[in-house]
């Protein structure tokens, strides 16, 4: 019933895009059932982390949106894939930020970032996806994620608890704490899919695969950083050249475990520089096409199809909560 009520809300389509108004009466029409209650426990635990601010995103909170086209790359992609997103130019509306809760982190200070995409292919097909710098999620399921934000949002003390009890965010910790700390704009990081999806081809078999979009040059720091640097850096970096990520994907070996985004995949794999993504231009969110958009990772078009991964539903249900709360935040402060 839950995904149900969620696909049914999933987008609705404007002239130049797709905005996504998923779910907005979730929490009062649909029975709540183990996901979903962890769901609602997770966004009430981000709010007392982080605070609220009506009408904006409870994470990834500061952020702003770029437009731009996915174009293919390899057509070697196309015998994993009939999607049209490696056989045509996709119009992408993006958005870029940080990760949290906070109205206003500097963007001085090393952080990590998530990079969201609506891609519209040349027949109206829509994907969606979210993605993140880290390489890999600390929990491997929607109820311990639950747990780890119960935790941050009660104590410090709780969230060494936690730890104290989990190999994962244990191994999570210790592999963030070796990455080099070097403060780097939007367009010069990379971003991961983190979950695994499948690529599906004319035949319905499916290949596993995770993502990541990778900056095609290197893009760099142009402009003394501070509180708010990221916006005009990237604008001075379109305007002398290009801002473009390749979209890698990774093909999973058979040992891969494909269902949990709390294991990384290591080792040498197949990739394939799919597809090319090339931002034309940044705006505000005051202004800009991707405010309202609910980035739900599992809204796939044909030739791509989501893992059974736990994580994902849990993004879903979380997205769409999130986006009931704060489209009722704007309707009623009208």
């Amino acid at each position: 019933m839950l995904d149900k009520t969620i696909n049914k809300f999933a987008t609705y389509k404007t002239a130049r895009g797709i905005i996504c108004c998923s779910a907005v009466m979730l929490a009062v029409q649909t029975p709540i059932a183990t996901a979903g209650d962890a769901a609602l426990k997770t966004l009430d635990s981000f709010e007392k982390v982080f605070g609220v601010t009506e009408g904006k995103r409870r994470n990834h909170t500061k952020g702003f949106c770029f437009n731009g086209m996915l174009t293919p790359n390899d057509s070697s992609i196309l015998g994993y894939s009939a999607s049209e997103l490696f056989s045509g130019q996709s119009e992408v509306i993006g958005r870029l930020s940080h990760k949290g809760g906070k109205l206003a982190p500097s963007d001085a200070n090393i952080g990590q970032y998530g990079m969201s995409l609506s891609i519209t292919t040349a027949s109206g097909g829509i994907n969606l996806m979210s993605m993140n710098t880290e390489d890999f999620f600390p929990v491997s399921t929607p109820e311990a994620f639950a747990q780890l934000m119960r935790a941050k949002a009660t104590s410090a003390d709780a969230v060494k608890t936690f730890a104290k009890n989990s190999p994962e965010l244990q191994h999570y910790a210790a592999h963030m704490a070796k990455r080099p700390k070097i403060l780097r704009p939007y367009e010069g990081i990379t971003f991961n899919s983190v979950n695994s999806f499948y690529l599906v081809d004319a035949d319905n078999k499916k290949t596993a695969v995770r993502w990541s979009f990778v900056p095609a040059a290197s893009q760099s720091i142009n402009t003394e950083p501070s509180q708010d640097f990221f916006y005009k850096n990237i604008q001075r970096n379109i305007d002398k050249g290009e801002v473009v990520w390749d979209m890698v994907v990774t093909i999973a070996n058979e040992d891969d475990v494909v269902d949990n985004a709390a294991i990384q995949w290591t080792g040498e794999h197949k990739q394939i520089v799919a597809a090319k993504l090339k931002v034309s231009s940044v705006s505000s969110e005051d202004v800009g096409q991707c405010t309202d958009i609910n980035y739900d990772p599992m809204v796939l078009s044909a030739g791509l199809e989501p893992s059974a991964d736990p994580i994902l539903q849990a993004r879903r249900n979380i997205y769409a909560i999130g986006l009931s709360r704060r489209l009722t935040e704007k309707q009623n402060n009208k």
